[in-house]
């Protein structure tokens, strides 16, 4: 179980790794342990690389100890060397390593988002993981969130209670409808807004009768507030305002009864006219877990598997990405089986 302790020790640390990256010097993109400064910056390579356009960018992790592990890219215009330095690991091998690569791969999955280096030399799977942004919901104890919003914000909508709140006055409980699928989209805009480090919002605006907003979030045993005015057109405030937004949007929305369930993740195993699914995994996960596949425990794994009946299972094989469609729904875990409704295989780029 989580506690607040951890949240409070995680935004302590972030605060202290901060200040302690300055000491590498150059830093584009800094990693606390999942909390994720920078990303922006991390698309914006991303996109060069894309486009042949050539680019250097510099990420640190920090380990457990507070020791900074760099990783910089630099990338010509055709292909790009990764050099990852553990010189100031102290628990590492202490070494300087230059790995060249030819692309860059950015795999979106639901509950996770990673950049992989790929056709690397030297390397026993070719590949090589850069940087991995985790925002499973699914993961955490709590995920609510409270939202005041307008000129005294006089609006409200709160997940914790299912309490809805309008200007005119009427507040209705137990008639909030917000689906899990939409409460992991909050939690992914908010671990890409790096909502657990400090921000400095601003609660100003001038010459104008602009929106306030007040953002409480709930995450396992503890909380997290912002307070913002819709005049920050800082990027903290610009990524606000848009949760704001799309949380307004949503709870306006009428949400289906029956949710369409679906399955997205590499095909493990073909079997018995079955195919069995790794969930939300990156190209990275499925070469490794392949190797293991035979001697896995599920029920220990931190990652969900699923049996797809009503498959051609000739059009598909081990290695192909998909994305199914379930009839009904999925029975049983550690896997589950559900039987498909429609199925496509999908690609990464």
């Amino acid at each position: 179980m989580k506690r607040m302790s951890h949240l409070i020790f995680l935004s302590l640390l972030i605060v202290v790794l901060s200040a302690c990256e300055k000491g590498v010097g150059d830093v584009d993109v800094l990693n606390s342990h999942g909390s994720i400064e920078g990303l922006e910056k991390m698309v914006h390579f991303y996109d060069n690389v894309q486009n042949g356009v050539p680019s250097d960018l510099r990420i640190v992790h920090y380990t457990i100890e507070g020791d900074p592990i760099i990783t910089d890219l630099s990338y010509d215009g055709k292909s790009f060397e990764v050099t990852y330095d553990t010189t100031r690991d102290k628990f590492g091998s202490g070494e300087i390593t230059i790995i060249k690569c030819g692309n860059l791969i950015q795999e979106v999955n639901p509950t996770n988002t990673a950049y992989i280096a790929v056709d690397c030399e030297d390397d026993y799977y070719g590949m090589q993981e850069i940087l991995s942004i985790d925002y499973n919901v699914s993961q955490q104890d709590l995920f609510e969130f409270e939202l005041k919003y307008g000129s005294n914000q006089e609006n409200e909508i709160d997940t914790l209670t299912n309490t809805v709140k309008n200007d005119n006055g009427t507040q209705t409980v137990g008639d909030l409808k917000i689906t899990p699928e939409v409460k992991q989209e909050v939690y992914k805009r908010l671990v890409f807004a790096n909502y657990l480090a400090p921000k400095d919002l601003s609660t100003k605006c001038d010459g104008e009768d602009a929106t306030n907003y007040y953002l409480k979030v709930h995450i396992n045993g503890g909380q997290r507030e912002f307070k913002w005015n819709a005049c920050d057109q800082s990027s903290d405030g610009v990524k606000f305002t848009n949760i704001a937004n799309y949380i307004i949007e949503q709870s306006a929305k009428k949400q289906k009864v029956q949710r369409e369930i679906t399955v997205q993740g590499y095909v493990l195993e073909i079997k018995n006219n079955e195919m069995l699914i790794g969930e939300d995994l990156t190209m990275l996960d499925y070469e490794w877990m392949k190797d293991e596949l035979q001697s896995m425990n599920f029920e220990d794994n931190y990652y969900h598997f699923t049996l797809l009946e009503g498959v051609d299972t000739k059009v598909f094989k081990p290695g192909d990405k998909i994305l199914a469609t379930i009839d009904g729904s999925i029975v049983g875990s550690k896997p589950g089986r559900a039987k498909v409704k429609g199925i496509k295989k999908i690609e990464v780029h």
